[in-house]
């Protein structure tokens, strides 16, 4: 029997073009599941390539994920994000920070509790995580057939519908966010992503305002690219620690992003471009104040902020 922790029993809605796929985490489910992370490095310790890491870069946003905790399917997900070149996250991995690898960025749909005879009955041998003697093979991140998950699901109590055209998100060029084609994974991809780099922040510098360093809610603070990611380098891109902040929304994020406030070399705050009346006050209550998000390994990108900025409002000759 299964059971899960709703009632009425979890439903929700797939496209009809959308892939399974199952993901082995035994070790960090607690801490990758609530983030919604789904990492793999590139290559091996000794620098080989490994088959299912690289599975990884075939989810594409709409896609379904089984999570697998030892011994038994705990987590249903739904893939937001295309795979893109990325760091660790900071919590549920023990490799290196400066590990090269690929995310994926999930929204948790439920938890659930899907026994292994149910899983070895349903899924078929030989196929995705099974071995041929409908053992679990070793590793990350398998393709399952669909029919099959499906099937397993509804087994298990799910309600699942289709929704009408649905399409299977698809990859954008590098400099876009990772998110599909449509608007509605696009949405889905951006709010994922801003909540994941958020949490990375505030496990980083807990939940103060990077630019006038008080204290709020979480809910108040949002993550805020120091050097845009259309701006960024692939290598920029996937320094999400220290090319991100967390600003306030009481005014330091738009200050911020248009260029009134910028950052001086030794991490102080200095004013912009002219700020207009109540604008140029709030600007400088917040002048001299030292940085939290500054040290040497974001340095270069608040530089980037502070000469952009100078250069398109400085007094034309």
């Amino acid at each position: 029997m299964t059971s899960t922790p709703q009632d009425p029993p979890l439903g929700f809605s797939i496209s009809p073009n959308a892939c399974f796929w199952w993901a082995t985490q035994t070790g960090n489910y607690p801490d990758a599941y609530p983030e919604g992370t789904l990492w793999a490095p590139l290559r091996g310790r000794t620098g080989q390539r490994v088959d299912h890491w690289e599975t990884l870069n075939g989810v594409r946003p709409g896609d379904v994920v089984l999570h697998y905790v030892a011994p038994e399917i705990r987590g249903i997900s739904q893939a937001a994000t295309v795979p893109a070149p990325a760091y660790p996250p900071l919590r549920g991995y023990q490799e290196p920070a400066d590990t090269d690898g690929v995310l994926v960025l999930t929204e948790p749909l439920s938890e659930v509790r899907i026994p292994w005879n149910l899983v070895a009955d349903a899924l078929p041998r030989a196929s995705g995580p099974l071995t041929v003697d409908k053992e679990l093979r070793r590793g990350f991140f398998f393709g399952v057939d669909r029919d099959a998950a499906l099937s397993l699901l509804q087994r298990a109590g799910l309600a699942i519908t289709e929704h009408p055209g649905g399409a299977r998100g698809s990859v954008v060029p590098s400099g876009q966010y990772l998110g599909g084609h449509s608007d509605r994974w696009a949405l889905g991809a951006v709010r994922t992503e801003q909540q994941y780099l958020r949490n990375q922040q505030l496990q980083l510098r807990g939940s103060s305002c990077s630019l006038c360093g008080q204290s709020f809610p979480d809910e108040l603070l949002v993550a805020a690219h120091i050097k845009p990611r259309s701006e960024c380098s692939e290598e920029e891109r996937i320094d999400t620690r220290n090319v991100c902040m967390v600003a306030c929304l009481f005014g330091c994020d738009a200050l911020f992003e248009r260029g009134y406030l910028v950052v001086g070399d030794e991490g102080t705050i200095e004013s912009g471009k002219p700020a207009p009346g109540q604008v140029g006050g709030r600007v400088r209550e917040l002048l001299g104040r030292i940085r939290l998000a500054h040290d040497e390994r974001s340095r270069d990108y608040f530089v980037w902020h502070r000469e952009h900025h100078q250069d398109r409002f400085a007094p034309q000759s």
